[in-house]
């Protein structure tokens, strides 16, 4: 049943890649792996968009596998027909210094070591965390076992708890999942959060590759690994990574345009912002801020960026948009416009929020890593710094939207804070990191200039 899932997902897969290739035809070597690690998100993305609109047309008579494969021929036709698949003798691989040989080993090395711990947490803890399978395999389950009356699982009579507003996209592919497989079996789950997990890995790897060296890649891979707590966090089998995922490809693309300037890669930020919103609540924070960000991208070519971007938007906010009119109201929205009032006018909320979040920003691996970035500061590019300056946005905007949210929250503050604040900064964490290793200088510059001093 294990390999039957892996496979399952393998017309996914594929799926997102072309369609990020054929978008954005670059063909180097580090390129092909950043597209692959993109179409990994992107084809789940697309997947259970696909699902959701049949489940609005034909619900339960349509096989998603031979959909998915419909789609594909004419994927492959365009790619062949263009000739945008790159030639085997062009993938050459280029020569590494032992400094890059060496982080590169220990970046496998890690790797290996992070498979290892998610393999021995998700088997021993099959059903995922509380939230897993209370929220996200419970509406799997309400989906694959009653497709035609699948909204019953938006109900507002199911517990507050439940959430039965969160958006569908991770429960809508392991529902079609499941209706292939014609058995509930929890590996679907683990093998969406695999695909999750690890793709956002080697999307901080590939893209690091692709704007920096394999040495500030494999450095800033083995760091993620060790301190963000995303392979842990992928064994819950709960959003949090996913989103994590769409956040940090948004923003790497993003980042791409600022230095490439290549529009097509806006289409694609849009898209996966999109699909963070068609994920979880939080995503929906970042489709909100997203705009303010790609200003700083292109100041001077607002008016097309805003077209490439939403022509990539477009088509996951119009479905979250139709999703929230099925869905029942989200829970911040029990606020009545007085307490609303005395929420935000009460000082000590304010001072209760910063304390919290002080703890997260203030923790000896942020302090390492802020020391670290202005040690190797890269120095002041213009044409990078509009990159730099977006991701910070993204970032600095994302929390002060939390902020926002705890303001307002019914529930009581600090339970609150205590209970989701950790999964809301492992959210930003990568592309934090992403960020603070595109303003530093790449190892192999830093030995090798040193080496060219000595001598």
């Amino acid at each position: 049943m294990t390999l039957l899932s892996f496979i399952t997902f393998i017309p996914t897969v594929i799926l997102g890649t072309l369609i990020v290739h054929l978008i954005w035809p670059e063909k180097s070597l580090t390129a092909i792996l950043l597209k692959f690690s993109l179409g990994t998100g992107l084809g789940l993305g697309i997947s259970s968009i696909l699902y959701f609109l049949v489940l609005q047309i034909a619900p339960g008579r349509v096989n998603m596998l031979i959909l998915q494969a419909i789609l594909l021929i004419p994927l492959f036709i365009a790619s062949y027909s263009k000739a945008k698949f790159p030639r085997i003798a062009d993938l050459q691989i280029p020569a590494m210094s032992w400094l890059q040989w060496g982080l590169f080993t220990i970046f496998i090395a890690s790797l290996v070591i992070s498979g290892l711990v998610f393999v021995n947490y998700i088997t021993s803890r099959p059903q995922g965390v509380f939230d897993a399978w209370s929220i996200w395999n419970r509406a799997a389950r309400f989906i694959h076992r009653d497709p035609e009356n699948w909204i019953a699982t938006l109900s507002p009579e199911l517990p507050l708890l439940r959430h039965a507003d969160y958006p569908l996209l991770i429960p809508l592919n392991v529902a079609w999942g499941w209706d292939l497989l014609g058995n509930e079996t929890l590996r679907i789950s683990m093998m969406q959060s695999i695909l999750f997990t690890f793709g956002t890995i080697f999307l901080m790897f590939s893209a690091l590759a692709s704007t920096q060296t394999l040495g500030q890649a494999s450095l800033a891979s083995v760091i993620l690994m060790g301190i963000s707590g995303i392979v842990a966090s992928g064994t819950n089998l709960v959003a949090d990574v996913p989103v994590t995922y769409f956040v940090l490809a948004s923003g790497i693309l993003m980042y791409m345009f600022t230095q490439r300037n290549e529009f097509p890669l806006l289409i694609l930020s849009g898209f996966m912002a999109g699909l963070a919103g068609w994920t979880k609540n939080e995503g929906l924070l970042f489709i909100a801020v997203s705009p303010f960000a790609l200003i700083a991208a292109a100041p001077s070519k607002i008016r097309q960026s805003f077209l490439y971007y939403m022509a990539g938007l477009i088509i996951p906010l119009l479905v979250i948009l139709y999703f929230k009119t099925l869905a029942p109201a989200n829970d911040l929205m029990t606020n009545s416009g007085a307490s609303l009032i005395e929420k935000i006018t009460d000082l000590t909320r304010y001072e209760l929020i910063i304390r919290s979040f002080a703890t997260d920003v203030f923790r000896r691996e942020t302090i390492f890593l802020f020391i670290y970035m202005l040690i190797m500061w890269n120095g002041f590019a213009w044409k990078r710094w509009h990159g730099i300056l977006a991701l910070a946005m993204l970032l600095v905007l994302q929390v002060l939207g939390y902020a926002g949210i705890y303001l307002i929250t019914p529930y009581d503050l600090e339970w609150h804070l205590v209970t989701s604040q950790y999964r809301l900064f492992m959210q930003i964490i990568p592309l934090a990191l992403f960020l603070c290793f595109s303003i530093s200088t790449d190892p192999e510059s830093v030995i090798f200039a040193r080496k060219q001093v000595d001598s």
